[in-house]
């Protein structure tokens, strides 16, 4: 009994101090500081210029991984959050802006007057889907350092209806 206690104790004290390894990138100027926690999607570019897409996995101190494709914190040039939801939806936007402008080019071709109206309407649809690529910002290794680090992993709280 007295061992199975000590065993309880002891799986509680894992979990209850476990750490999560994460990117931390902090703003040379302001000091300003973001995590990269694992298991999020991410793009990032390398400095041999190689963008990565995919779930971000940490491997040590000093490399993580993106659709098993190991990267060195050292080359990394720039990080940036990427949600599937966002690049979906900026690629639907594109196409419909796209399918707009050939449209007018249709209607142009038919002597058409509305082509250039169909033409205005999707190429500001189609400059509207560049747009939602900034939405998120491209945190660039000339305004942030990187470095991988150990986080507490912050406490479940619940949540009484």
């Amino acid at each position: 009994m007295k061992i199975l206690m000590y065993l309880v104790v002891f799986l509680v004290s894992l979990t209850a101090f476990s750490q999560q390894r994460v990117i931390e990138i902090t703003n040379v100027k302001t000091g300003e500081i973001k995590f990269f926690e694992e298991n999020r999607r991410v793009k990032t570019r390398t400095l041999d210029e190689k963008k990565r897409i995919g779930i971000l996995k940490i491997t040590d101190s000093q490399s993580f991984t993106i659709n098993n494709q190991s990267v060195k914190i050292d080359s990394l040039k720039s990080i940036k959050f990427q949600p599937k939801t966002l690049a979906t939806v900026k690629t639907v936007v594109l196409v419909i802006g796209l399918a707009t402008v050939g449209a007018s080019l249709i209607a142009a071709s038919g002597g058409s007057d509305s082509a250039f109206l169909l033409f205005t309407m999707g190429s500001g649809v189609t400059i509207s889907a560049g747009l939602l690529e900034g939405l998120n910002a491209n945190n660039s290794s000339n305004k942030w350092t990187f470095k991988i680090i150990e986080k507490a992993k912050p406490k479940q709280q619940k949540i009484n209806p």
